[in-house]
């Protein structure tokens, strides 16, 4: 049966215990040495592809990635200026075309006062006189186009009816306001019986369109 080992004596190869060593003198040059300072906190881990604040790029390491670095702040795009709302000008449309109906009614009784027979082709001039003054004055309107219609058709009626009245005055000695005002009933059943023809029709119709036509023209190009 084997027999263990003896252990060694923990006080020193003789048994005693080690005499105490003095205390370093600071003043001999025996620099003390500090007590074990804890590690310092290792950095949190960033996320892939995002470079740590604060460091610095080494040469030759290898670039971040596109998109690691926010987009510089650039400048805005420039306000866009608001768009001046178009004035109405219906009512000055309206006026004006007005106002070249009269003319147009003017001119028209006139041809037929002295030269006694109608001139059809006046009813165009009716429509392009009252749609070139309806545009210009009224600008870009959806309304005014049909009011040119209108207008131009009741332009060319008004001017058969005056140069008829103003004809029967000149021939048969009456006034032009007997007449007009107060045989107007007797002064229509004339008109249906010497222009209300096909051929009149037909001249009316191209006035109508006349005063349409010209009008939007006129009124989208001014």
């Amino acid at each position: 049966m084997s027999r263990p080992w003896p252990r060694p004596a923990a006080n020193g190869p003789h048994g005693a215990p080690p005499p105490p060593q003095p205390a370093p003198d600071a003043s001999a040059g025996y620099a003390t040495v500090p007590a074990a300072q804890a590690p310092a906190p290792a950095p949190a881990p960033q996320a892939s592809g995002v470079p740590q604040a604060g460091a610095v790029p080494q040469r030759g390491g290898t670039l971040p990635p596109p998109g690691a670095y926010p987009p510089p702040g650039g400048y805005g795009a420039p306000p866009v200026a608001a768009v001046p709302r178009r004035p109405d000008r219906t009512g000055p449309g309206i006026l004006a075309g007005l106002g070249a109906a009269v003319v147009a009614v003017v001119i028209y009784a006139a041809i037929l006062r002295f030269t006694d027979h109608e001139v059809g082709y006046v009813a165009l001039v009716v429509g392009l006189l009252v749609g070139a003054a309806m545009g210009k004055a009224g600008g870009r309107n959806p309304v005014l186009p049909v009011l040119g219609v209108v207008i131009s058709l009741a332009a060319v009626w008004f001017g058969q009816l005056v140069g008829i009245a103003w004809s029967v005055s000149g021939h048969a000695g009456v006034s032009f306001a007997d007449i007009f005002f107060s045989r107007f009933t007797t002064l229509v059943d004339v008109w249906k019986n010497d222009f209300a023809d096909a051929k009149d029709i037909l001249f009316f119709a191209i006035a109508g369109v006349e005063g349409f036509v010209v009008t939007r023209r006129t009124g989208n190009s001014a």
